[in-house]
């Protein structure tokens, strides 16, 4: 065997080798910015290159940017370049996804010459690849200037093509994985707002000394988070305060707009008037409204002693009031003013009616009343009077009756809407 074969066959190990660690280091890391500047570095060794870079196809802007680039000029490379779909060398090997040879690129009418005048590099060669990964393209890969100031040849040119099919694969995995640990971040975040968003809510009902009113709620988002939000509080020891709403739209902004909501509310329920407390929050949610969100609102005031009910709805659904037999429900407070936080200049009426001894109140959000199985069946607002026009022991019972009976109705269909329920019965 000449001493020229044995050296052909040296070189041809050296770069068997190198391929098998470039596999090893594709599988020793998900980190997409060190798995590109590891093989690069293999990659330019090899091929005996001054310089090397790796560029990918940003689709949200077709153009070619700059991920890893190699050399005495790499930084500035990486900082400076990028490069529309056809344009300069990598351009058109994008475009065509075809690998290219070029032995004199000053003379190729396709070569960029930008690069080199904004570093003072002079390109005089160059081997581009396209990355491409189950048909789809990633970027391009390209080394420049064989150290020997020989053309690269035909087997650097199948050698950088495997190359940069290794290259293709491992960034694929290492988006997917950068992908992954996002939707784990948000999710973790999504998790975390929601026992924030939960801790707003009531953590328990409130009770009367003398027993003359019982409460409870339910309440399943239709995310992880969502913008139905329902709240008691004692005005004093005779009247208790129901408020129950929906903000317009569903997770992370109708969440914060529902904590905001409620905060104000809240505040403005020591005015002990339905109408001016509901009237002042309004205006308020029109100073601070934003991106025309807006919330539908009933707020009702309960007095213990009497079983009156003093009551504002602000653009949301009716109550339902089931009588102390069960055999009856009547479908009360239909809402006469436009939801808050759209007119400054809205001023919301209260209203009132009377409750009998073993009464029930039942307020509620939309995505009660509109839940669909998945042939588009509704549930319905008489649908739900029905269902409830029956004696209950408690409203806990009540409650998580009609709850189950709708999630029961969408079983198989998606969750559109937060579902909420209130139930209070005076004794």
């Amino acid at each position: 065997m000449t001493k020229n074969n044995i050296t052909v066959l040296k070189k041809k190990a050296k770069r068997l080798a190198t391929l098998i660690e470039v596999s090893t280091i594709i599988n020793s890391s998900l980190d997409l910015d060190k798995v590109i500047s590891l093989v690069l570095e293999k990659t330019q060794e090899v091929m005996d290159a001054e310089a090397g870079s790796v560029l990918l196809l940003n689709h949200e802007t077709n153009r070619l940017e700059v991920q890893s680039a190699l050399g005495n000029v790499g930084s500035a490379i990486k900082e400076n370049i990028s490069l529309e779909m056809g344009q300069g060398i990598a351009g058109w090997v994008a475009k065509e996804k075809k690998s290219l040879n070029v032995a004199d690129v000053q003379n190729d009418p396709r070569f960029f010459k930008g690069a080199d005048k904004i570093t003072g590099f002079q390109t005089k060669s160059m081997l581009a690849s396209p990355l491409i990964f189950k048909d789809k393209l990633i970027g391009v890969a390209e080394v420049i200037n064989r150290r020997d100031g020989k053309s690269f040849s035909s087997d650097d040119e199948d050698l950088f093509n495997t190359f940069c099919g290794s290259v293709a694969m491992a960034v694929e995995n290492a988006r997917l994985h950068r992908v992954l640990l996002e939707r784990e971040r948000i999710q973790q975040q999504l998790e975390s707002a929601q026992v924030i968003q939960q801790s707003f809510l009531p953590q328990s009902f409130p009770k009367c000394e003398n027993n003359r009113f019982e409460t409870w709620a339910a309440y399943k988002a239709a995310k992880s988070i969502g913008g139905d939000f329902y709240d008691f509080l004692m005005l004093d020891e005779n009247h208790l305060a129901i408020v129950i709403g929906d903000v317009c739209g569903k997770g992370i902004p109708a969440a914060l707009y529902m904590a905001r909501v409620l905060s104000d509310f809240r505040f403005f329920t020591q005015l002990n008037n339905p109408s001016e407390t509901v009237s002042r929050l309004n205006k308020q949610l029109v100073e601070r409204s934003r991106n025309g969100m807006f919330v539908t609102l009933a707020y009702a005031v309960l007095n213990a002693k009497t079983g009156l009910i003093t009551y504002v709805n602000a653009g949301h659904g009716p109550m339902l009031r089931i009588n102390h037999l069960g055999n009856k429900v009547d479908i009360i407070g239909l809402a006469k003013e436009i939801p808050l936080a759209i007119r400054e200049e809205s001023i919301y009426q209260q209203e009132s009616f009377q409750l009998e001894h073993g009464d029930y109140l039942v307020l509620f959000t939309d995505g009660i009343s509109e839940a669909r199985n998945i042939q588009g069946e509704q549930m319905s607002l008489e649908i739900l009077a029905d269902i409830i026009a029956k004696p209950w022991e408690s409203p806990k019972m009540l409650t998580e009756f009609v709850l189950n009976k709708v999630l029961k109705l969408s079983k198989n269909s998606t969750q559109h809407d937060d579902l909420t329920l209130v139930a209070i019965r005076w004794n």
